[in-house]
């Protein structure tokens, strides 16, 4: 590390992001490491196809590689907070589930679970009975033990499910869904499955990526060729006439971007202040520098017109 380097590594003094990681990272070429170990899960000529529906509800990113392992979660909850693998942690729940109203006499399913942080925030803040789903097989089960060890096991329920084929045999008051239906690849089907599971003047409430307005499409298009999960982007047309078509009331469609942009940004810089502290395992270190790449070329495809839209709906009353 550089004296440039020292000067800023507390709260960044100029210092940018990709500089201090490269420093923490000792002078390590990784772009070179990453030619040497070959098979890292990118798109590189020669891999095979990517993976199909079954593969991705399996567990699999789309080069057949698993989505998610022990070391990847450690870093995510580094990186996101205790109980979450992505943006906005405890702190962000009241914010972002505030249309719903939630109090303890609701029912409320959760389509993008995870490790089960925001069920288990939404259960133990409101009072509200969650059943968290989630399509990765490993967080699904890591996540109930969370929830046993917070003795959440009954108000905050973690399970697996395939967002390619859902259903669900219970009505509820609500469904939230973060930031996860822009790599289901049969929306249409997932739309009908959570209006047929909404109770009558239930809430719908949608975080996702979108497309609207002007992109630099080369800049979208490098970002989507390198998500672990292919994207099905819809415009925000798209996406409102999705709701019409099922009579669902849509009251929001909130641009909020910014908000979560500077969500990832701010969790970014904070994480590369906590690994200039410690000495980590090399396994670690690939884990580490995969999920910061993932996140800031999702920056780069905000900042290239990619957006991050809040919807919010309620059905009607039969």
């Amino acid at each position: 590390m550089t004296a440039d380097d020292r000067k800023g590594s507390g709260d960044g003094g100029g210092v940018s992001l990709k500089t201090r990681l490269y420093a923490w990272w000792e002078g390590y070429d990784l772009s070179a490491l990453k030619r040497r170990q070959g098979d890292d899960g990118r798109d590189h000529a020669g891999q095979a196809p990517p993976a199909s529906g079954k593969a991705a509800a399996a567990g699999m990113n789309r080069w057949g590689k698993p989505l998610w392992s022990a070391t990847r979660i450690e870093v995510a909850e580094r990186l996101w907070g205790t109980g979450f693998t992505t943006p906005g942690g405890n702190d962000h729940v009241p914010y972002l589930v505030k249309p719903l109203g939630l109090n303890p006499a609701m029912s409320v399913l959760d389509l993008s679970a995870g490790l089960g942080g925001t069920s288990r925030a939404m259960a133990s803040k409101y009072g509200c009975w969650v059943t968290g789903l989630e399509s990765t097989a490993l967080l699904a089960k890591e996540g109930m033990e969370r929830s046993f060890r917070e003795g959440l096991e009954k108000k905050a329920v973690i399970e697996a499910y395939d967002p390619e084929h859902f259903s669900y045999s219970k009505r509820v008051d609500a469904i939230l869904y973060k930031e996860g239906l822009f790599s289901v690849q049969d929306k249409e089907q997932l739309f009908d499955g959570m209006e047929m599971a909404l109770k009558p003047r239930g809430h719908l409430l949608l975080t996702d990526y979108i497309l609207a307005g002007d992109t630099k499409r080369d800049v979208i298009e490098g970002w989507a060729d390198k998500e672990p999960l292919e994207p099905n982007l819809w415009s925000l047309e798209r996406m409102q006439n999705a709701f019409a078509q099922r009579n669902l009331d849509l009251r929001i469609a909130e641009d909020m971007t910014d908000t979560h942009r500077h969500l990832i940004l701010v969790a970014l810089q904070a994480f590369a202040g906590y690994l200039e502290q410690y000495a980590l395992t090399h396994e670690t270190k690939v884990a580490v520098m995969d999920e910061i790449e993932l996140w800031v070329r999702r920056v780069a495809a905000l900042d290239a017109g990619l957006r991050c839209y809040r919807f919010y709906a309620i059905k009607p009353a039969e």
